[in-house]
């Protein structure tokens, strides 16, 4: 069943079309994967479907429900929570906070709550850190609560992006490129957690990644765009073998050699 669906989404900026008729399902339980070659068309989808762009034209249906239009901190109430290319944190809040922030969709006090400290405002306040706790634990950052994200190493900046989606509560997560300015090493934990937040969590997965080999590894299935347009979708190994596919990454000399994508 497709959680999360893109309905032939067409993008216009000015006289550039980004997006052209463009449709992809995320199932609902599995890891989705977006691919292609830089200027495919990736973060634009990505920004239709979590909100931060309306569609020129098409839909975008989470369970079934249209989406497209709504402000993107609508999406997070639906049930969706994503992260972004370039790490957004606020550098100068602690760890802790920084997770919090994902939780205040969830709250409903109001400034009379907070001034006057009221049962609620202790309650949800309460309940706040609880959930960001969990989140930090989960992704190996429970020790680290009150140190300030600017002093955090660019891996672990990134593992607590991951905790502020988790911390909002959504079913689906979408991460925009993961993997950026990881090395070897970080990319291997951040895989294995990637897995435990699908199979532990039991959170549907969407990501946008370079990295062929991370994708190859990690995805239930794939979509790949090429010049804004939807080019293939199938297991990895089907986009492995796919002709078409790598001639858009590679072009048709190295196709006659024999390269698969991800190698």
């Amino acid at each position: 069943m497709a959680l999360l669906e893109a309905q032939h989404i067409n993008m216009f900026f000015g006289g550039l079309k980004a997006l052209n008729d463009v449709s992809l399902q995320a199932e609902e339980g599995k890891i989705s994967a977006l691919i292609g070659p830089n200027g495919a068309g990736k973060t634009t989808l990505f920004n239709v479907m979590t909100g931060f762009l309306v569609p020129t034209a098409g839909k975008v249906l989470f369970r079934g429900e249209e989406i497209q239009g709504l402000p993107s901190y609508k999406f997070v109430e639906k049930g969706l929570s994503r992260t972004f290319q370039n790490i957004r944190l606020l550098q100068e809040m602690t760890v802790l906070e920084n997770v919090q922030l994902g939780c205040h969709h969830n709250m409903k006090q109001n400034i009379f709550d907070e001034l006057f400290s009221s049962p609620r405002c202790r309650r949800e306040e309460k309940e706040s850190q609880e959930r960001s706790m969990e989140a930090l634990e989960f992704v190996g950052l429970g020790n680290l609560v009150g140190e300030k994200a600017k002093n955090l190493p660019y891996g672990h900046q990134r593992k607590l992006e991951i905790a502020r989606t988790l911390a909002t509560g959504a079913e689906m997560l979408l991460f925009d490129e993961p993997c950026a300015g990881m090395n070897t090493a970080e990319k291997a934990q951040l895989s294995e957690l990637i897995l435990d937040i699908n199979k532990k969590l039991k959170k549907t997965v969407m990501l946008i990644e370079h990295d062929m080999r991370f994708v190859m590894k990690l995805s239930d299935t794939i979509t790949v765009l090429a010049q804004g347009e939807w080019l293939a979708a199938g297991t990895p190994e089907e986009i492995q073998a796919n002709p078409k596919v790598i001639e858009a990454y590679l072009g048709t000399k190295r196709k006659a050699v024999g390269y698969h994508v991800g190698d």
